[in-house]
């Protein structure tokens, strides 16, 4: 199929933002999520090629880079492009722009299919499944790998129900919100001004799973590590 882009405009409600107006990171994660699973349907590769088959769409590295964050009642654009196929993996490219037209949010993330019954990575091409794109120019970097510091702190963790996607494990988003609820705990001048968000995911987190996530900031970066993902946050704004 023809490379396409998949736009949607929306103006941010009371739910999509936090206690300074600002769009939540989560939010924006969610919308992300949202708009590239409405984006494979517009392509043909939507439901019944993928989740009707037992195939889940997870994502396994992702990055943001972060301009401005737009605020409560603001209206935006969300503009979402597929890049060129990698095997196994599905390159999605987002940004978001204001009501003129200007860049606030970029985000490039790596999406790949999980058997449902093994919870193993699928090949695509022997299932049918393919979306025809191709990187631009305008395209950020992929995140493929970030050295992870020696970290001070530690907390323990579960994959509750409130924090449990479709796929029946912790989603993505649900990561970067433990880390935030901590580093407030942490960090008493924290805003929740981030300018570059980058996260690896090596292994699911089933629902009611615990595990320990290491935690600290070194060279003012926040880092959040556990063997299944690792999370940096660089603050900014």
């Amino acid at each position: 199929m023809d490379i396409s882009c998949y736009t949607k405009k929306l103006t941010l409600k009371a739910e999509h933002v936090d206690l300074y107006r600002r769009l939540k990171l989560t939010e924006l994660m969610r919308l992300f999520q949202e708009c590239c699973i409405a984006h494979t349907e517009e392509l043909g590769m939507g439901r019944h090629m993928t989740l009707d088959r037992g195939f889940l769409w997870v994502v396994l590295s992702e990055r943001i880079l972060i301009d401005r964050l737009p605020e409560y009642d603001e209206d935006i654009t969300i503009e979402c492009t597929p890049g060129e196929t990698l095997h196994f993996f599905f390159p999605r490219n987002m940004v978001v722009r204001d009501s003129e037209g200007n860049v606030l949010v970029r985000v490039k993330a790596m999406w790949g299919l999980l058997d449902r019954n093994t919870r193993q990575m699928i090949d695509p091409s022997e299932e049918g499944i393919y979306i025809n794109g191709r990187d631009l120019t305008t395209d950020i970097a992929p995140m493929m790998s970030f050295n992870i510091p020696e970290l001070p702190s530690s907390m323990e963790c579960k994959a509750q129900y409130s924090l449990v996607d479709i796929n029946g494990h912790l989603n993505n988003a649900s990561y970067l919100s433990l880390a935030l609820d901590r580093l407030w705990e942490e960090d008493n001048s924290f805003e929740g001004k981030i300018k570059e968000i980058s996260m690896l995911f090596r292994k699911e987190i089933p629902f009611k799973s615990e595990f320990n996530m290491k935690y600290g900031k070194v060279d003012g970066k926040w880092y959040f590590h556990c063997p299944n993902y690792s999370l940096r946050l660089v603050p900014g704004l």
